[in-house]
């Protein structure tokens, strides 16, 4: 027996009639009345009692059929599952992000992820970008949203979005009544500044800013996070710079002023193992890019 047998042979039992059922199969009838006939022959036995005008099914082929059901169930159940899987529609998707990331376009992307792909199991891990990048390496993970740049070769990487970098001051601060300010007027001042095991990307841009404009940062307290960053500076300990996402938290206490020199604005990029491009990771950066583009089309400029 093979499965179209068994399909040919149900269409019959449930039409009542040769006609019928190869209508519904799209067949000619000649050739379903030998596949009927042919699977007789090998079982051995009749299945359908056959009179002049009509036909009758036996016990034998009743058994057949409730039995035959079921098999062309799990099979048509079967083909979905691998089909739909293969598409990306379910499965488990493992997906990091670093922690900036969940105060930006982590949300919309997951939202809009788990809205169309209902079926698929997503978990979600919050990790620094050094160790996204060897987790996608090690296949721990199948996507990542990070901050370029990267050494890695063996990772596709699509920049997202890029943002502005920002000037934080304390609203008591003198320079906290402006809209802008010119990165000299930070010399001398007290600095909040990422520490250069937690966040080097953020360390080395920002000491590279400072140094473009003649000084050197009077570093007075360290931290890893923007967030973090962002309420020292609230409460007064220093000035810092940070990425646009530092427009997500409100604080009170805190200004964010313009940088006059215009500094080139910090990419956020989504990254994944080349030739690992599953159905799975091709439908989550597909969502991660639309998401992305209507996230910066619903929010307030922020000038470069």
């Amino acid at each position: 027996m093979d499965l179209r047998q068994l399909r040919y042979f149900c269409a019959v039992v449930r039409e009542g009639h040769f006609g019928r059922a190869a209508a519904s199969l799209g067949i000619a009838q000649p050739p379903l009345t030998r596949q009927i006939q042919n699977l007789e022959r090998q079982l051995g036995v009749g299945l359908l009692h056959r009179t002049q005008k009509k036909f009758e099914v036996t016990q034998a082929g009743l058994l057949l059929y409730e039995r035959a059901r079921r098999l062309l169930d799990g099979a048509d159940q079967a083909e979905d599952d691998v089909r739909r899987l293969g598409n990306g529609e379910t499965g488990r998707l493992t997906v990091g992000f670093a922690p900036s990331n969940a105060f930006t376009i982590l949300p919309p992307i997951v939202a809009r992820f788990r809205e169309t792909y209902p079926d698929v199991e997503l978990e979600l891990r919050q990790l620094t970008t050094s160790i996204l990048a060897t987790s996608l390496e090690a296949g721990t993970l199948d996507v990542a949203l990070l901050r370029p740049p990267l050494s890695s070769r063996s990772l596709q990487i699509v920049t997202l979005l890029r943002e502005p970098f920002l000037a934080l001051v304390p609203s008591a601060h003198r320079l906290a009544a402006r809209h802008a300010t010119q990165l000299r007027r930070f010399a001398g001042e007290p600095f909040v500044m990422y520490s250069r095991a937690g966040s080097p990307l953020l360390h080395a841009r920002v000491m590279d800013m400072c140094q473009r404009a003649h000084f050197s940062p009077r570093i007075v307290q360290y931290a890893d996070q923007i967030h973090t960053v962002a309420g020292f500076v609230a409460a007064g300990i220093g000035v810092a710079l940070a990425p646009s996402t530092v427009t997500r938290f409100n604080m009170p206490g805190l200004r964010l002023l313009q940088i006059a020199e215009k500094p080139a604005p910090l990419a956020m990029a989504m990254a994944w193992r080349t030739g690992a491009a599953t159905g799975l990771v091709r439908n989550f950066t597909r969502i991660a890019r639309e998401a992305t583009t209507a996230w910066q089309a619903a929010q307030p400029a922020v000038e470069a």
